[in-house]
């Protein structure tokens, strides 16, 4: 196993499926929720993302190191710049997506990506703020920071935490599992408007 501790959302029985690696990413999960119940008498202290997203990236084991750096490096083509033409150098074409506003296939993540969110420069790092960055086996799991709406503080944000995890086949990402539940808004929702919005508060 290798880089810091983080914590997990539980994905039911795609953990039979996904075998021993996710059981071991879930242990983390455990630890974080148990410090949430020591602590949920103060006061919420923020996510944040770490300062240098590069040793975040770095492995003593060659291909943890290499699951790593395909997914860090498709966030900052993909999700963030909207360079749908850059698919097939991560995605398999039977990919398989289980978020629940996005269907499964290569071809399908393209058109979601062209109806969501327009091409942007390729940044040199993620916009997003990244808080951990995990690999076990062939699964690579990324943490960021997201903002939503405060149900207590209207017209307010609070900071959470965004989980994706990712399953590498074969050099390139074959699965995706994340949190986000279903909504006709999320098939045209680009997320980083988030971060935009909260860089110009």
């Amino acid at each position: 196993m290798d880089s810091p501790a983080a914590p997990l959302y539980p994905i039911g029985p795609l953990i039979m499926e996904a075998g021993g690696n996710v059981m071991k990413l879930l242990g983390f999960l455990a630890c974080g929720m148990a410090v949430c119940a020591l602590s949920v008498a103060h006061a919420q202290a923020p996510p944040a993302g770490v300062k240098d997203q590069q040793a975040l990236l770095k492995s003593k084991d060659a291909k943890l190191a290499a699951n790593k750096q395909l997914v860090y490096d498709m966030y900052r083509a993909i999700v963030q710049g909207g360079h749908y033409e850059m698919a097939e150098k991560y995605f398999t074409p039977e990919y398989i997506q289980h978020n629940p506003n996005v269907a499964s296939g290569r071809d399908a993540l393209v058109t979601f990506i062209k109806q969501s969110r327009p091409q942007r420069p390729i940044p040199p790092t993620m916009t997003f703020p990244l808080i951990s960055l995990i690999a076990e086996g062939d699964m690579v799991m990324v943490a960021t920071v997201t903002w939503e709406d405060d149900p207590e503080k209207a017209g307010e944000k609070y900071a959470t935490t965004h989980f994706d995890l990712y399953r590498i086949e074969n050099g390139l990402i074959a699965e995706h599992w994340d949190h986000v539940p279903k909504s006709k808004g999320a098939k045209t929702f680009d997320p980083n408007t988030i971060v935009e919005k909260q860089k110009a508060q």
